[in-house]
């Protein structure tokens, strides 16, 4: 089951970077809580995973401005 939750971090960060650098920030802004939403989430293995994928799309906020 790790594997399905680290698959489906890995497609939101992109799809967050991929919107933000489109800037559709209304769109990437619920990438970003999806994000949020899969750290906090108790039952999903690998959330340190989970936390990198925040931290880097904090990063690319950061970069960007």
């Amino acid at each position: 089951m790790v594997r399905r939750f680290d698959r489906v971090e890995r497609i939101t960060l992109l799809l967050f970077k991929l919107a933000y650098r489109q800037n559709r920030l209304d769109v990437a802004e619920h990438f970003l809580r999806a994000l949020e939403t899969l750290e906090s989430h108790p039952e999903v293995p690998g959330s340190a995973r989970c936390r990198c994928a925040v931290m880097e799309a904090y990063g690319e906020l950061i970069r960007r401005h």
